[in-house]
């Protein structure tokens, strides 16, 4: 598994590898609701109801007894009031066997409004906690906070709602641009299509030269015509796509893990050859084995998308040892972080548009005292085709007529050892396109940085010298409805990628969240910088909230 962060702390600087409300639309009344959501309809059924409010000191708890066999219902919704942030647990038993007991945590904040908080159980993902049928416990929550809370908690209602069992890839699609988020793989942006441009195809070849090549109407000069419905993001492993990534530098050093703050370290090869002890990291697409992170929450209307989850702990899903070649036992479950991430994807002006989320719930311990580390926002993995790195470094930002550019054509090797860092960049975007200019660009404001680089090969787009699709286990165990590869070359699948991640430099806080927006843009440089420049002009994309941790 390939993955990347960087630590701007060191001396030298290192590349390793790699709205509060949950945005549903469902209509509740008192004792049930139908509610339509991702094309689907579903019914929600109360199983508790009170109107009492209770108070709760600081660590204080409160247990809420249920004792209903929901079995079937697998979607929860609470309806609840509070002043003050919770940890919540749902206690549930299997039906057939009274002795397997789960408890699933939960966390909600405080708000000065009635909060419905919804939840799919862990029932979802082949390393759930929840496989089987559940008779409902209780619910308990939990008073985070210093001071004294009120919580009411109105009541609690299930639903027979799913998430899809094969069909995992949702997609919207609209101005010839069509757009996916992978549920097996927590959301992340897995797919992206410019399905037309200006009535020409964009195709995916492999030329005379033996290169494999994208662009708009490549088939023209085609030795072999690989695909003309291209995605352009790289989905070789649970740590690619186009997804966000956490980093707080705890749980000891590089070379000691000594379990600081309430955490462990585990070690790992994905940044370096040599390896080193992983700091903690939650990756929404999954772990470095590829256990998936837990779909708390999403829903997909015509043209947009949103998706809640429970991240893994990218380095937890190994026990590797601490010598390089010597074998390492996979741990099935790996560790699913106490942290919520959300996005939510829409598809304006021809151009992605995403809101990120993020907030950490773990309580670990000293936290206002760990050094800061850098955060992908976001980790950025573009088919290797579109092999040339470009952003603009003059000193007129959104003067369409300087094209003073950082022109990286080829970002080689090992990211390790080849790590671009560019850390002038005012117009605030990056691309990776073709010989011709087009390609795949990103506007991201209030990055400190961008880290590029490149994997796996020694010329940037040949057939050789790669590792090929099907060693992806997204093409093969995890493809789900996902388009199978045409081709053992086909470039979303294999193990080259052109990377880049913008990067802020911060100390994670435990409850507070911190977010931010982006927009993706698949098009010829000039059109996409003129696009960017429209966005920048309207001053709505601001990205305040990544200073939420200062």
């Amino acid at each position: 598994m390939i993955r990347k962060i960087l630590s701007l702390t060191l001396a030298c600087v290192m590349l390793f590898a790699v709205c509060a409300c949950n945005g549903s639309s469902n209509k509740s009344s008192e004792n049930a609701s139908e509610s339509v959501g991702s094309s689907e309809t579903y019914k929600f059924e109360s199983v508790f109801s009170n109107e009492e409010t209770v108070m709760l000191a600081s660590g204080g708890s409160e247990s809420f007894i249920i004792d209903k066999n929901i079995s079937g219902n697998e979607y929860v919704k609470l309806t609840l009031k509070t002043n003050a942030n919770l940890l919540g647990e749902f206690k549930y038993r299997n039906v057939d066997d009274p002795s397997q007991i789960v408890k699933e945590e939960f966390f909600i904040e405080a708000s000065s409004k009635t909060v419905e908080f919804k939840q799919f159980l862990d029932a979802f993902r082949y390393n759930g906690v929840g496989l089987f049928d559940k008779y409902l416990i209780s619910v308990t929550l939990k008073n985070l906070d210093a001071n004294m809370a009120e919580v009411q908690l109105s009541d609690v209602s299930v639903a027979d709602r799913e998430v899809p069992e094969h069909d995992k890839e949702v997609y919207i699609e609209k101005d010839n641009l069509k757009v996916g988020a992978d549920l097996a793989m927590g959301g992340t942006l897995s797919y992206l299509e410019k399905t037309s441009w200006e009535g020409l195809s964009v195709d995916e070849i492999i030329d005379y030269d033996n290169n494999v090549y994208i662009g708009v109407n490549a088939k023209e000069d085609a030795m072999i015509e690989l695909s003309s419905s291209v995605n352009l993001i790289n989905i070789c492993d649970a740590g690619r796509e186009i997804q966000q990534s956490y980093y707080a530098d705890i749980g000891g050093t590089m070379q000691e893990a000594t379990g600081a703050n309430g955490y462990d370290r585990r070690w790992s090869y994905t940044a370096t050859r040599e390896g080193y002890y992983w700091p903690y990291n939650p990756v929404q697409g999954g772990d470095e084995v590829c256990n998936f992170s837990q779909i708390i929450d999403y829903e997909v209307a015509d043209n947009y998308i949103y998706v809640k989850v429970r991240a893994m702990d990218w380095g937890n899903g190994s026990a590797r040892p601490e010598h390089k070649g010597d074998d390492y036992e996979e741990v099935k479950f790996g560790r699913t972080t106490k942290s919520y991430i959300e996005n939510w994807y829409t598809i304006k002006d021809g151009m992605l548009f995403v809101d990120n989320r993020f907030v950490d719930w773990n309580g670990f311990t000293d936290m206002e005292n760990i050094p800061k580390h850098t955060l992908e926002i976001p980790a950025t993995y573009i088919v290797h085709p579109l092999s040339t790195y470009v952003c603009y470094t003059g000193n007129d930002p959104w003067n369409l007529e300087d094209t003073t550019y950082d022109i990286q054509p080829e970002l080689l090797g090992w990211w390790d050892e080849n790590a671009h860092i560019n850390n002038h960049h005012p117009e605030d975007w990056f691309a990776w396109v073709n010989d011709q200019g087009f390609g795949v660009g990103v506007y991201i404001p209030g990055a400190s940085s961008y880290v590029s680089g490149r994997n796996d090969v020694y010329s940037t787009s040949s057939i050789y010298n790669n590792r090929t699709a099907y060693e992806s286990k997204m093409a093969t165990e995890y493809l789900f409805n996902k388009k199978a590869p045409t081709s053992e070359y086909t470039s979303c699948y294999v193990g080259n990628t052109s990377y880049t991640a913008p990067v802020v430099s911060v100390r994670m806080k435990e409850y507070v969240p911190l977010s931010y927006s982006y927009v993706v843009a698949v098009n010829y440089l000039d059109i996409m910088r003129k696009d960017f420049k429209s966005i920048y002009e309207k001053g709505e994309m601001t990205n305040q909230g990544l200073k939420a941790w200062d």
